[in-house]
C-alpha cells in the first residue's frame, strides 16, 4: 500500500520535481532513468531537470586525483540541494564520498548495473594483448594500479572527458586502450565498442560500481517517501559493505581501492584489493557475515596487517611515521632482489630512513652439495623456497650448471610468501603453493599430502630448523642444501655517529642482522662505553616475525613491535599502528 504522504505529493500537480544534473550522456541518461523510475510509480508526479556545472566539468587539464578527487562531481549539487534550488540529485554512487554532506543524504540506491569494468582498445586488443608500452588511459588509481600487477610493462596515463569523450581518444589513436566502467557502456549503448570485459579477479571494481544514488535533503520527507518506492536493499546492503570497506581504511572515492560483495547462501562475502600505483604491492582480503559494517571493518583490517598503508598513503596525503628516524639493518641488495624496499616504504610514510645493513649476502664456499641437487632435480617433488636470496642463489647456480628449471617440470615450486613468489615469477615460474602466514611451518602444511615426497629445501646456512622438522614429520624426505650465508657487515664511523645522535626505531627483518647488530655496537669500545646502555633504553625495536623477534629477545633486547604479517608492508604497517596506538 503506497504511503498516504507520498501519495499525495504525487498526486499533488503543483508539486514539481527538480533534478540536478550534469550535462554529460550519462549524467543526463541516469537523471532521466530516475525520472522514468519515479514516474512508473508516481504517474501523476511532475519532474524538472536543472542543469549545473560542477567543478571536476570545468577542471578538465589535470587529472582526478591531483586536483582532489572527492566531491568533485558532487558539491555544486548538494549545495543546490541545500539551498533548495533543486530537490533531488542523481549520481553514480562509485563518485560520492563516503560520508554524507551536511543536510544531504542518500534517500534511495537503486538496483546495480554490472560491476565489472571494460576495456575499448584500438585493433581488438585485449590487456593479455596489448602491445609492449601500450598507452592505456585511466584517470583511476584503482584501474592504474591493477592494470600495473597484470601488465607492468604498459604506459598508464590520465585520461578525462566523458565516456563519449574517450571513447573518442581511443578510436582516434590519442590512446591505444582506456578501461571504464561497464555501467555507463550499457547505459549509454556502447557495449559494441568494448573489446573486454575485464574478469572481477583482475580487476577488482570501486566501491559502490555499477549503482545509482539519488541524494535528498535530509529533512525533506516527502521526498523521502517518494524515493523509497525505487530503493533496493540488497544493492544498498552491498555497496554499504565496499563503502564502509573505504572509510574503514581511511581513503576517498579516488582511493586505489577495489571491492566488490555479494549475496551468498545468506550471508554477505565482501573481497577487497588495495594495490600501490606503481603496481609491485597487492594486498588482498576477504570476509563473510550478516552485518556490513562489521564485515568491512575485518576485511579492512586485514588489509591493513598486510600493509596496505603504503598503498593509501598516496590518495590519503597521509605521513604517520613523520619525523622518525628508523634504522634499516637488512641488507641493501636484498631490497633490491626483493622491489621490496624497506626504507623506500618507510620513507613514503613519512620516516627518516637510516640504511645501517648489519650483514650482507654471500654464496657458501662449497655448492658441491647444490650442483649435486640440481643434477637430480627431477627427481625431487617439490623445491621450497622460504626468501628472494634463495630463489636468487639457486638460479645463479642453476645458471652456471647449464641446467634450466622451466615448465613442464617435475618438482612443484612453493614460495613461503609474496616477496619470494614475486621473485619466482621473474623467472617465468609458477608458485604451486603459499602459505596464508608467511611462516616456516606454515609452508609445510600447504604442500598437503607429502608423505614420502623427496623435497629440495635451498636455504640460508643459518636457516632455523622448523621448516625442515615440519616436512620430516609429515613424513618427507627432505634434501637441505646451504647456499647462501649472512655475513656480518662492518659499520662505519658515519654509522655509528647516526646511531649516537639518536634515532627512534631499529628494525629487524632477520635473526642473523640481529645477531650481527647488537655485536657491532657492543664490539665498538667507544659506542659501547658511552652510548650502549642509553640507545637501547631509548629505541623501538621491531622485527618482521615472531623467529626474528626471539633472536631479539636472546640478546637482551625488548621487543616492541611484531608484524603480523610478515613481510616488509607488514612491518610498515604494524610500527604505523605501533604510533598510532600512541607508543
Amino acid at each position: 500500500m503506497q504511503n498516504s504522504v507520498a501519495t499525495v505529493a504525487a498526486s499533488n500537480p503543483t508539486r514539481t520535481l527538480r533534478l540536478g544534473t550534469r550535462a554529460s550522456q550519462l549524467a543526463l541518461w541516469q537523471t532521466n532513468h530516475v525520472i522514468g523510475q519515479l514516474q512508473a510509480h508516481w504517474p501523476h508526479l511532475q519532474c524538472e531537470l536543472v542543469h549545473m556545472v560542477t567543478q571536476g566539468d570545468r577542471r578538465l587539464d589535470r587529472p582526478l586525483p591531483e586536483i582532489g578527487g572527492k566531491g568533485l562531481f558532487t558539491a555544486e549539487l548538494e549545495e543546490a540541494l541545500r539551498q533548495g534550488d533543486i530537490d533531488l540529485a542523481v549520481h553514480s554512487l562509485k563518485d560520492l564520498p563516503v560520508e554524507n554532506a551536511p543536510g544531504v543524504l542518500i534517500g534511495a540506491i537503486l538496483s546495480r548495473e554490472d560491476t565489472r569494468d571494460v576495456m575499448v582498445a584500438r585493433n581488438g586488443w585485449k590487456l593479455a594483448t596489448l602491445p609492449e608500452g601500450a598507452i592505456v588511459g585511466t584517470s583511476s588509481l584503482r584501474r592504474q594500479a591493477q592494470l600495473l600487477v597484470a601488465r607492468p610493462d604498459l604506459d598508464v596515463r590520465p585520461i578525462r572527458g566523458n565516456v563519449d569523450t574517450r571513447l573518442r581518444k581511443v578510436l582516434e589513436g590519442e590512446y591505444d586502450a582506456a578501461v571504464m566502467a561497464a555501467a555507463g557502456f550499457v547505459r549509454l549503448g556502447f557495449v559494441e565498442y568494448i573489446t573486454e570485459w575485464l574478469a572481477p579477479e583482475v580487476m577488482v571494481p570501486a566501491p559502490g560500481q555499477g549503482a545509482l544514488a539519488i541524494q535528498c535533503r535530509a529533512d525533506d520527507a516527502t521526498v523521502r517517501e517518494l524515493l523509497s518506492a525505487l530503493h533496493d536493499p540488497q544493492a544498498a546492503a552491498t555497496t554499504t559493505a565496499e563503502r564502509q570497506l573505504l572509510w574503514h581504511l581511511g581513503g576517498g572515492c579516488s582511493a586505489p581501492v577495489g571491492a566488490s560483495a555479494r549475496f551468498a547462501d545468506g550471508q554477505l562475502t565482501l573481497h577487497a584489493r588495495v594495490a600501490t600505483v606503481d603496481g609491485l604491492h597487492v594486498f588482498d582480503a576477504d570476509a563473510s557475515g550478516s552485518d556490513a559494517n562489521e564485515v568491512a571493518n575485518q576485511v579492512a583490517d586485514l588489509l591493513l596487517k598486510q600493509g596496505a598503508h603504503i598503498a593509501l598513503v598516496h590518495a590519503t596525503r597521509t605521513r604517520p611515521l613523520t619525523g622518525k628516524k628508523v634504522v634499516v639493518t637488512r641488507p641493501i641488495v636484498q631490497s633490491a632482489i626483493q622491489r621490496d624496499d624497506l626504507a623506500a616504504q618507510l620513507r613514503s610514510v613519512g620516516a627518516e630512513a637510516l640504511e645501517i645493513p648489519a650483514i650482507h649476502i654471500a654464496p657458501v664456499e662449497d655448492n658441491a652439495k647444490l650442483q649435486a641437487a640440481i643434477e637430480r632435480i627431477t627427481t625431487y617433488e617439490w623445491v621450497v623456497f622460504t626468501s628472494p636470496n634463495a630463489v636468487e642463489f639457486f638460479f645463479s647456480a642453476l645458471a652456471e650448471s647449464g641446467a634450466s628449471l622451466t615448465e613442464p617440470i617435475q618438482p612443484k615450486i612453493a614460495a613461503v610468501g609474496p616477496a619470494t613468489e614475486a621473485v619466482l615469477q621473474a623467472y617465468d615460474l609458477r608458485v604451486h603453493a603459499m602459505p596464508e602466514k608467511y611462516l616456516g611451518r606454515e609452508i609445510a602444511v600447504a604442500l598437503g599430502n607429502i608423505q614420502g615426497s623427496n623435497i629440495l629445501l635451498p636455504r640460508s646456512a643459518q636457516g632455523s630448523s622448523e621448516l625442515p622438522d615440519a616436512l620430516v614429520e609429515l613424513g618427507a624426505v627432505v634434501d637441505e642444501v646451504s647456499h647462501y650465508t649472512p655475513v656480518p657487515a662492518t659499520l662505519d664511523a658515519p654509522a655509528f655517529a647516526a646511531l649516537a645522535a639518536g634515532v627512534d626505531v631499529v628494525t629487524f627483518a632477520s635473526g642473523s642482522a640481529v645477531r650481527a647488530f647488537v655485536a657491532a655496537l657492543r664490539n665498538h669500545a667507544e659506542f659501547a662505553t658511552q652510548h650502549l646502555t642509553d640507545f637501547w633504553s631509548n629505541v623501538t625495536v621491531a622485527c618482521i616475525g615472531p623467529s626474528t623477534a626471539e633472536a631479539a629477545q636472546a640478546e637482551g633486547l625488548t621487543v616492541h613491535v611484531v608484524a603480523s604479517e610478515h613481510t616488509v608492508p607488514g612491518l610498515v604497517a604494524a610500527l604505523i599502528t605501533h604510533y598510532e596506538q600512541g607508543a
